[in-house]
């Protein structure tokens, strides 16, 4: 458990909020997002669904996490699903760190006005994500 929890917390150094607890890998594996450890030992699958869940728990509540999870690895193996997550993840930053992401709105802008408009787009992107999760997910 404390290795999970000191990787998943060094992967996602800069890029979340808050550390990630033992009581957080607890309450996912309860809560049926995440496999439970083989034996109390955690592997490589598990790494993978801490960091996901990590991620999006920032825009999604850990219930549509849970559906997209399982619409997701419902039609894909699991290892392929995140390995394809980790591929379109890495590639936007590298896109955004090279400036070659095309957003509708100019670096110009100031910065109150930019950080309005990636608000106004992270706010539809979830609606439509959710939308999108509601219909794919297992009922």
């Amino acid at each position: 458990m404390d290795q999970l929890v000191s990787l998943g917390n060094r992967y996602l150094k800069n890029l979340q909020e808050s550390e990630i607890t033992a009581s957080m890998v607890n309450s996912y594996v309860k809560k049926g997002l995440m496999h439970r450890p083989d034996k109390k030992k955690y592997d490589t699958t598990n790494v993978a669904e801490l960091v996901v869940i990590s991620l999006l728990k920032s825009i999604y509540s850990l219930e549509t996490i849970k559906k997209c999870l399982q619409a997701v690895t419902k039609d894909t193996q699991t290892e392929q699903s995140y390995n394809y997550f980790a591929q379109l993840f890495n590639k936007t930053l590298a896109e955004i760190s090279n400036n070659s992401f095309s957003f509708d709105f100019n670096y110009q802008d100031d910065l109150i006005t930019s950080t309005e408009k990636f608000a106004v787009h992270a706010v539809i992107y979830k609606i439509i994500g959710e939308k999108a999760i509601n219909l794919k997910a297992p009922n």
